[in-house]
């Protein structure tokens, strides 16, 4: 069978058309993700309009009488079969894909990866006709198209155009950040490889291979091989902050030698550029500095770090730290430019606007924990430390819409309450002012009872609430001191003197687990049991979560209750509690699920 395109001779007018043609479909490749947040935005307002008009017209409230509830579940409304075929499919849509241990994504994401990668090839092969040059220049430029578009994915600033316009936060849009550079790596590959079977088919390789345009090439596709490659999941666990600091260096790295690989995608580098400007402007212009104290939660392997904010912080200021949204903590040295490399990820576990602070929770690992942890048992002369916050970032779930919902069922796993606590928390005092509060259960697994006591406070001002059901779940006890215990004194002999600052700076480690806050890990301190945190409706329990028992009690309520599920844990724990639930969604259940992992 002869190939569909191969080498032709054109004139000079032939030329600028397929030049015209190559600038043509690069520049629809580009602007074709304008057209998907388009009808993104469409979605938006239809589901405003129903939400506020006809779904109160056609599907009125849940009625709180249990003989008008059943009465009501014999009969099912249009709406009601529309919601629950609207919930499969994203149910569906939100199952996990792994082939050989290897997580490749969500069936939606992996959907959507596959339809956006058919587009593009459409767009590179369209109007090609035979000619093989045409074939191959168009993969290079459709896939310098999406440059732009993948440094955009990547911002983490909270004005991000993409956050704005898909109301999604930056670890949601970091997976199609890493989709689409696969995509891209794809097309460059075509680009390479047909180049290369032309110089060899037309003997030029021993002479093209000595040019500079073809040398940057070669040069640029090796780079995206090894960012390619150190963002594999794998590379990640192994060593975050490697694969960080090679991730951003070979990002900047590879722009200069696009720019001077060929003129014609030099419109994308710039536009590149400009993106990468912008993210470095809006990281910097959202890092502040505040005095705050770092402690060591007494006999658990817990690090606590507290920041009074200042008291002349406008109420609307403070009032933009939403409950279940994290920052990124710099060490107290000043690291300049590079604060943001060693700066870890930590969730909010307090409510600023109530309490006037930011309290933050994380299990001490080796790396920036093991740093900190290391401060807290070093007074320096009693005097606040100095912290660089950047954020806050990620899209919270809305208070107001899971109020929306019958029952709230939230499960925390480990320091995962430190996003859990603030949700339940603003839940219940916005539940006060409800006519017909929803009836909300708390379950927080932990494994030792010691390691709850940082939330004891939090408890104190819903204790007077009926509507909320705490549960504590203690998986193991005893007593002793283990390894992180001992790699604190290890790290605190390693120290040396730093005549600058004027106090101890701390040996740096690079283990895979510093920037993952909440990752749970062996070798955890085992201590004897402390008293629960004062809450109305409180227990505790020794042993495992008994999944499938719970998610059957939240929905045995009846067929019409809509049931919201919130998960921050393992990622074991996430799994195996999606699995129980979706059992009830398969049998036509209306679910809102919300899930925070981490541990993969």
């Amino acid at each position: 069978m002869k190939f569909l395109w191969h080498f032709i001779d054109l004139d000079k007018q032939q030329k600028q058309e397929r030049r015209r043609l190559l600038d043509r479909h690069a520049l629809t490749a580009q602007s074709s993700v304008l057209v998907l947040l388009l009808m993104l935005q469409l979605y938006f307002v239809s589901r405003w309009i129903w939400k506020r008009t006809l779904r109160k017209t056609l599907d009125p409230e849940e009625p709180s009488s249990p003989f008008l509830k059943l009465e009501r579940s014999k009969r099912t409304p249009w709406t009601r079969k529309v919601g629950m075929l609207w919930t499969r499919a994203k149910w569906w849509a939100g199952e996990l894909v792994e082939v050989f241990g290897t997580r490749l994504g969500r069936r939606g994401e992996l959907v959507g990866a596959v339809a956006w990668t058919a587009w593009l090839l459409f767009l590179c092969v369209v109007r090609t006709g035979d000619d093989y040059l045409h074939l191959t220049k168009r993969f290079g430029i459709v896939g310098a198209s999406q440059l732009p578009l993948q440094y955009l994915l990547a911002l983490k600033a909270p004005y991000s155009p993409f956050q704005l316009a898909t109301h999604l936060s930056h670890e949601t849009l970091n997976i199609a950040h890493q989709l689409l550079g696969r995509i891209i790596t794809l097309l460059f590959y075509l680009h390479t490889v047909f180049y290369l079977n032309f110089f060899i088919v037309k003997s030029l390789l021993a002479k093209r291979i000595k040019d500079s345009d073809v040398v940057l090439g070669l040069v640029a596709i090796v780079l995206f091989t090894a960012i390619g490659t150190t963002a594999l999941g794998r590379v990640r666990k192994w060593n975050y902050r490697l694969f960080y600091i090679l991730h951003i260096t070979l990002a900047a790295a590879l722009l200069p030698v696009l720019y001077w690989h060929v003129h014609r995608i030099r419109i994308y580098v710039w536009e590149t550029a400009a993106v990468y400007l912008l993210n470095a402007t809006l990281r910097h212009l959202n890092t502040r500095r505040y005095e705050g104290t770092i402690s060591q939660i007494q006999t658990t392997s817990l690090l606590k770090i507290e920041i009074a904010l200042p008291q002349d912080s406008s109420r609307v200021k403070i009032a933009s730290w939403k409950p279940g949204q994290h920052v990124y903590l710099s060490p107290p040295q000043d690291y300049g430019t590079l604060r943001n490399i060693f700066a870890s990820p930590f969730t909010i576990a307090s409510l600023p606007e109530k309490n006037g602070r930011l309290a933050f929770v994380a299990r001490i690992l080796d790396g920036n924990t093991l740093r900190l942890a290391t401060l807290a048992q070093t007074p320096l002369n009693g005097s606040p430390i100095t912290l660089s916050v950047e954020g806050p970032y990620g899209v919270p779930p809305s208070i107001a819409e899971l109020l929306r919902y019958d029952k709230i069922l939230i499960v925390a796993g480990g320091v995962g309450a430190t996003f859990a606590i603030p949700v339940f928390r603003s839940l219940q005092m916005a539940t006060r002012k409800c006519w017909h509060p929803a009836k909300i259960r708390f379950l927080w697994t932990v494994r030792d009872v010691r390691e709850t006591s940082w939330a004891h406070s939090q408890f104190d001002d819903i204790s007077d609430t009926t509507s909320s059901h705490v549960e504590i779940s203690v998986t193991r006890a005893g007593n002793g001191e283990t390894g992180v215990v001992s790699r604190i004194n290890d790290q605190r002999k390693r120290k040396v003197s730093d005549s600058v600052a004027g106090h101890e700076q701390l040996t740096l480690s690079t283990n895979s687990a510093d920037d993952i806050e909440l990752q749970e890990r062996e070798g955890l301190l085992d201590v004897a049991t402390t008293p629960l945190p004062k809450t109305n409706d409180s227990n505790v329990c020794y042993g495992r979560l008994r999944l499938r028992k719970i998610v059957d009690e939240t929905f045995a309520g009846g067929n019409t209750e809509r049931v919201a599920v919130l998960v921050c844990g393992p990622a074991g724990l996430s799994r195996d509690l999606r699995k129980e639930v979706g059992r009830w969604v398969r049998k036509g259940r209306e679910v809102w699920w919300h899930a925070e992992e981490f541990g993969w």
